[in-house]
């Protein structure tokens, strides 16, 4: 357990570095977009500006949830700060819905009063360079973006925003060759409708992380099951799984044995933890052993041979 722990502060560490150049590198581009497009007056330019500026806020809460989930537990917080590595998760994936409805607006806007653009040039270059910096944030963070729901969540709001300085730079050589205003506002909308959906995704885990639901990659019957097949286990009941973060699992249950396993049951409950953690990873077990039969009329308190293999 010590060097599952040692290897998960090595990767948030890691995590933690690349979040910081990632960004530094979104504030530059921040400033480069707000300036390129008030020189060029390309109302896109300055729009992609404001949604670099949200993912840099989205960026730094991200950083701060994994430092907080870093802390050690207290006698207030026996579990430590893991959930805030999802409250952030939450936060930011809220603030890319915000953003795609700006962008919707942005676009209606375009769409109504179509913006010509003043110094093409300038406006090319600033939005290349914005480019480019999205795409080496997107490198910084693809090999983290498993890691945790957080990197998860900051790795969307890159990918989406290197999506978005795609877009007003194709939009931006299309109109400026052919005029053709609408084409801008279609890919935005584009955009905006996927933000949507990865912002979805992320929402919906977090939240069931925070109603403590069991995770959705873990089979309740199955997880039942295999504690049940373990040896000298009888049955079992108030079987409880859910999440701390978005990758840590807990897991409570009492299990009934006979009153002669007793003695061993030291042994018996490090075979559920070992059981759990390697086919499960379920790494915090509590296991509460009880001798005799239950009392209670639930369904995974009732013997059933049925549930052996």
């Amino acid at each position: 357990m010590n060097h599952l722990h040692h290897h998960n502060h090595h990767s948030s560490n890691a995590s933690g570095k690349k979040l910081f150049w990632t960004i530094l590198f979104n504030v530059l581009i921040t400033i480069a977009e707000f300036v390129g497009g008030l020189i060029s007056g390309y109302l896109a330019l300055i729009a992609d500006a404001v949604h670099n500026l949200s993912d840099v806020a989205a960026l730094i809460l991200a950083w701060f949830g994994i430092k907080g989930s870093q802390l050690p537990a207290t006698k207030r917080s026996t579990f430590g700060f893991k959930r805030i590595e999802v409250m952030t998760a939450l936060i930011s994936a809220t603030a890319l819905v915000v953003i795609a409805v700006f962008i919707l607006i942005e676009a209606y806007k375009r769409f109504i009063d179509p913006q010509p653009i003043k110094a093409p040039y300038i406006f090319m270059t600033v939005a290349a360079i914005g480019l480019l910096g999205n795409v080496v944030s997107i490198w910084l963070l693809h090999s983290e973006k498993k890691s945790s729901l957080n990197m998860k969540t900051a790795f969307l709001h890159m990918l989406y925003d290197a999506l978005s300085s795609f877009v007003v730079l194709i939009g931006g050589i299309i109109i400026i060759l052919t005029g053709w205003y609408i084409i801008d506002v279609v890919l935005t909308i584009a955009i905006a409708l996927m933000i949507f959906w990865s912002s979805y995704l992320v929402i919906k885990e977090a939240v069931w992380i925070l109603l403590e639901a069991v995770p959705a990659d873990i089979d309740f019957d199955k997880v039942h099951k295999a504690i049940r097949n373990i040896s000298r286990v009888n049955g079992g009941h108030d079987l409880h799984i859910w999440s701390l973060s978005s990758k840590d699992i807990a897991l409570s249950c009492h299990v009934t044995i006979d009153q002669k396993d007793l003695l061993t049951g030291e042994v018996i409950i490090a075979d559920i933890n070992n059981m759990l953690a390697e086919q499960f990873g379920i790494g915090h077990g509590t296991i509460q052993l009880e001798a005799g039969e239950c009392d209670r009329n639930d369904i995974l308190c009732q013997p059933n041979d049925n549930d052996r293999e």
